[in-house]
C-alpha cells in the first residue's frame, strides 16, 4: 500500500494537489515557524492512488510504501 507525503519545504501552497485529489486527503494547514500554508496528507483518507503527485509543479509530493517490505512485482 502506498501513500501520499507532502515535503513542506518544497509546498508553495497553490492547492494544485488538492483539487486533484477526489478522496479529499489533501488539506492546507499552517505548519510554524512559517506564516505560508502549506499542503498536508490526511492519512486516513489517502487511498495512496497517485492522483496528486504529478500535480504538484514543485515535486514536493512522493509516494510513500507502507508495509513490512515492498513486494517484488511493485516497479
Amino acid at each position: 500500500m502506498r501513500e501520499a507525503q507532502v515535503e513542506a519545504e518544497l509546498c508553495d501552497g497553490c492547492q494544485d494537489c488538492i483539487d486533484q485529489c477526489r478522496y479529499e486527503a489533501l488539506n492546507l494547514v499552517r505548519i510554524p515557524p512559517s506564516k505560508r500554508l502549506k499542503a498536508k496528507v490526511d492519512p486516513d483518507r489517502c487511498c495512496g492512488c497517485h492522483a496528486c503527485e504529478p500535480y504538484c509543479p514543485q515535486h514536493g509530493i512522493a509516494m510513500n510504501w507502507l508495509g513490512p517490505a515492498r513486494p517484488s512485482w511493485v516497479y
